[in-house]
């Protein structure tokens, strides 16, 4: 393809991809023809991605995303819509109580400076009254030999609650302990991403658990790190 191809192709497969995604049903899941047409798009975008080697586009790859599909494993039946009811334990590699929660967003912040790497969940309490975010905390690295693999180590994981609301009465809301430590370290999971298509507004990842990734890039400002 020629570059201009190139581009009309990529922007094709985009708007198709993301009309894919938008034909999620009232709970969130995907009938079996529209989830073949999101991997369907994905396949055919990956190799035309403008960034085949992210190593050397660090500052590019640097952003607030937000997702927008998120499959956690395998199998389709692992799916889950980004808005979902989960529980604080799932969140945080255990190091908080499995306390329900509602998930609202999924955002994933990646920052050259600090080699940050973090994932930044926006949640609800279950009746949607209270508010707060758990920030899980990474680091990054990136090796030659595999140019479009974020190794990521998960360091710490943190409960953060919203502008104006004190450490105690966050707590007192969504039934932690009046003593808990709000920040967590954990013993970092090795984990990897691979970045196999990024633009100016879209980045696809693939998992090391076999998750696949489709994120918008952020205009508004980071919740765990400044841009």
């Amino acid at each position: 393809l020629t570059g201009s191809d190139a581009m009309s192709s990529i922007s094709a497969l985009k708007s198709d991809l993301d009309a894919a995604i938008d034909q999620a049903g009232p709970d969130g899941l995907y009938d079996d023809a529209t989830f073949e047409r999101i991997h369907a798009c994905i396949k055919a975008l990956v190799p035309l991605t403008p960034t085949p080697r992210p190593i050397d586009a660090q500052e590019f790859v640097q952003a607030p995303w937000g997702s927008r599909f998120a499959q956690f494993g395998m199998r389709h039946t692992a799916g889950k819509p980004i808005r979902h009811l989960s529980k604080l334990s799932l969140q945080s590699f255990n190091r908080f109580p499995a306390i329900e929660i509602q998930v609202e967003s999924i955002d994933q912040e990646i920052r050259v400076d600090g080699h940050h790497y973090n994932n930044v969940i926006s949640m609800t309490t279950p009746d949607g009254q209270h508010s707060g975010r758990i920030v899980v905390w990474g680091r990054y690295e990136l090796l030659p030999e595999e140019p479009q693999r974020y190794r990521v180590s998960f360091y710490a994981c943190e409960l953060v609650p919203p502008e104006g609301v004190a450490a105690t009465t966050f707590r007192e809301q969504f039934g932690l302990q009046p003593d808990l430590p709000l920040k967590q370290e954990l013993k970092p999971p090795k984990l990897h991403s691979d970045v196999v298509f990024c633009d100016a507004d879209m980045r696809i990842n693939f998992g090391s658990m076999g998750g696949v990734y489709v994120m918008r890039r952020l205009t508004s400002p980071g919740k765990s790190v400044d841009f």
